[in-house]
């Protein structure tokens, strides 16, 4: 790895997390100790804007974030939100699967839906294909996290949010490292200058990242900033 690196995207869960959605601490710190040494760090999730500006501040980010798997982003704590797929065309597909599921006695979980303004969000209680199946007829992406079951209009996403975010902050998409799990971060990390996955990733991100972690989740995650900024973290 000869460039320089100077930015880091990463997504949540299961990247920062381990698999009962709980922040690994070392991982916090490794992030805290970047962004007071000039670092970049930018957040993108599947999480809602409300959580998304919560865990920017409680972390130590700069406050840039990516939301709702590229549905919404924010530059720094004091940019407006900016919202990018229509939610409308998630809704229509929403409905025709609450229909269908309801006729088999199954009621979708949904996830935050009056704080969601890009996409929708269930649990991972219906298969995934049969929801992919349901919906091959409509515009819309449909993204299995491995948390929960997203729904947006397509061709949205959290590689596209960021490609969108890097001219707003001057940093070029070569100079950022990018890492995450499951396969909404797939487009983010070959976006990216060096793409990487933790160790807990589906064969299809592995496939996608330069690099995989030894470690999973969160550890996996301060293995991967310590390749990438040893300058910084072996102090």
């Amino acid at each position: 790895m000869l460039r320089v690196l100077r930015a880091v995207i990463t997504d949540i869960d299961g990247t920062l997390t381990d698999e009962r959605r709980r922040l690994n601490l070392q991982a916090v710190q490794t992030i805290r100790t970047l962004q007071d040494n000039g670092v970049e760090v930018i957040l993108a999730s599947g999480n809602t804007s409300c959580i998304l500006k919560g865990l920017s501040k409680l972390i130590g980010t700069g406050g840039t974030f990516i939301g709702e798997n590229g549905g919404v982003y924010r530059v720094g704590f004091t940019g407006n939100l900016q919202v990018l797929p229509d939610r409308q065309v998630a809704l229509d597909a929403l409905d025709l699967l609450t229909r269908h599921f309801q006729e088999q006695g199954i009621r979708l979980d949904m996830f935050s839906p009056r704080e969601r303004f890009a996409d929708v969000a269930f649990a991972r209680t219906v298969p995934v294909q049969e929801v992919r199946d349901l919906l091959a007829g409509m515009n819309v992406t449909v993204l299995d996290t491995n948390f929960a079951i997203h729904i947006q209009e397509a061709g949205f996403s959290k590689g596209r949010a960021f490609r969108t975010i890097v001219s707003d902050i001057g940093i070029p998409l070569s100079d950022f490292v990018a890492i995450g799990d499951s396969e909404n971060d797939i487009d983010m990390i070959q976006a990216a200058g060096w793409g990487c996955c933790v160790a807990n990733a589906g064969e299809e991100v592995q496939k996608a990242a330069a690099f995989t972690a030894g470690r999973p989740y969160g550890d996996g995650f301060v293995e991967v900033m310590a390749r990438a900024f040893p300058h910084i973290l072996a102090r």
